[in-house]
């Protein structure tokens, strides 16, 4: 187990990470954080990237947009009509073995 820094939280559960740490992770009050607990601790690290709502409109479709990944280029119609026709023909199959 590494040590490095104890602290304590006070009555509303809120801790200070110790200024040499900040300092070394650049954190400073404009900074996000991003909490993970991990086992039985939590892992806090600084976020260089966060879309927030007051930074666009429509940040939530950014964030979609920008993490698109493997379906970007889907015809999303043609999709939705092969799924359909999938599970039409499916259902006739199990109404057959009745």
């Amino acid at each position: 187990m590494k040590v490095g820094s104890f602290t304590t939280t006070n009555d509303k559960g809120q801790l200070v990470i110790p200024k040499e740490m900040r300092d070394a992770l650049g954190i400073d009050s404009s900074v996000t954080l991003n909490l993970v607990l991990a086992g039985n601790g939590i892992y806090v690290y600084p976020v260089e990237e966060f879309i927030t709502k007051s930074e666009t409109e429509n940040s939530y479709a950014y964030l979609l947009e920008k993490t698109k990944g493997k379906w970007a280029d889907e015809n999303w119609d043609e999709v939705e009509q092969n799924r359909s026709k999938i599970e039409l023909e499916a259902s006739k199959s199990r109404k057959n073995q009745w």
